[in-house]
């Protein structure tokens, strides 16, 4: 009866340390507005801005450098198991953002870091408004 009521104890402060576990997603105040500007393989660039949403909702706005073309797109973004990571449900191909503090970090389309001598251009930072 003792080893019950300790395998109970132990199963129970796991469960709550494992439900209690702090990530980017429940520590950081992610949600607003991100710019900067990207590279591109076929241009000069592309401007960005983000807006993500409490509600799990994303509004992204791009403008290739050089163009006058303005693309909008939105829709809702979904938080990887870490809750460090977001991939934007509707971009093709899928666009995967670490979220850190003010900034958002773009990464490859298999939701890796982006390596080598460019990598620190793929942020965006948090705009205060």
């Amino acid at each position: 009866m003792k080893k019950i009521i300790i395998l109970i104890t132990v199963t129970v402060l796991i469960l709550s340390c494992v439900s209690n576990q702090r990530n980017n997603k429940n520590s950081l105040n992610w949600a607003g507005l991100y710019r900067g500007d990207l590279p591109a393989a076929d241009i000069a660039g592309m401007s960005v801005e983000i807006q993500l949403n409490n509600d799990s909702t994303y509004r992204i706005t791009y403008k290739y450098l050089g163009r006058d073309e303005l693309f909008v797109n939105s829709g809702s973004f979904n938080w990887n198991n870490a809750g460090d990571t977001i991939k934007l449900d509707r971009e093709i191909p899928p666009y995967y953002f670490r979220v850190e503090e003010n900034r958002l970090i773009q990464l490859d389309m298999d939701g890796n870091a982006i390596t080598g001598i460019y990598a620190d251009y793929y942020i965006l930072m948090k705009v205060n408004e």
